[in-house]
């Protein structure tokens, strides 16, 4: 799976996670965008076509994210979040301007990311797992929860991407990720790291079956759908 499009993904889990009760299923549907490109046979966007053709699934999925806040958020709660999402739409326009250093850039790295995003296959069950336990959970529980699956996402895929492609792309990657979902998961999730002991009474142990395809959450069976399980 496209690293970008994976961490993006994430970045709506997270925020899914967050929301307490306007409309999540709306949020599930943006996420869905994001999920169902990634069915495409070919992978990691690699040349530009391909990643003109994804970035029309990026914006639509990020106006619809939009259109969410403008209906379910006050003033004050967009006014925060635009404070935290600074550079994401910088980096949206630079990713999807041909001709662009950061685009640049990310064909350099794109086709060992495309061989590599396969290995992340066992870091996203893990995710949907969680996604699972988070959507059955009092409410109070989830942005623990969602923090915890989060960072155990990103520990994995970090670890899978510097094995096959060296730091250069996981530095690359984590760029990437800073300016497109924005310092909220860092901020709001200092101190759930791998070796929070809280994690791991609240996720389900690595490695853990997800219900999948007849999962009670939506955004586990869109999952299902690109995992086949």
């Amino acid at each position: 799976m496209n690293s970008l499009i994976s961490n993006l993904i994430v970045s709506f889990v997270f925020r899914c996670g967050s929301s307490q009760s306007c409309h999540l299923r709306e949020l599930d549907l943006c996420a869905a965008t994001l999920v169902l490109f990634n069915q495409s046979p070919t992978g990691v966007a690699t040349n530009e076509p391909d990643l003109n053709r994804q970035c029309t699934y990026i914006n639509e999925a990020e106006q619809c994210f939009r259109n969410f806040t403008v209906r379910c958020m006050t003033p004050l709660q967009r006014e925060l979040l635009g404070f935290v999402s600074e550079g994401s739409e910088k980096l949206l326009n630079e990713y999807c301007t041909p001709g662009t250093d950061l685009r640049a850039s990310y064909l350099k790295h794109a086709p060992c990311l495309n061989d590599a995003h396969s290995l992340q296959k066992d870091c996203l069950t893990d995710l949907q797992a969680a996604m699972e336990t988070i959507s059955s959970s009092d409410f109070q529980k989830r942005i623990p929860m969602a923090c915890c699956g989060y960072q155990r996402y990103m520990n994995c895929a970090r670890t899978t991407v510097e094995k096959k492609c060296g730091k250069a792309a996981v530095d690359f990657m984590q760029l990437l990720l800073r300016n497109a979902v924005s310092r909220l998961p860092d901020i709001v999730c200092t101190g759930y790291g791998s070796e929070n002991h809280e994690c791991h009474s609240l996720l389900p142990p690595p490695g853990t079956q997800p219900q999948g395809s007849k999962s009670d959450s939506t955004l586990s069976r869109l999952f299902a759908a690109y995992l086949g399980n």
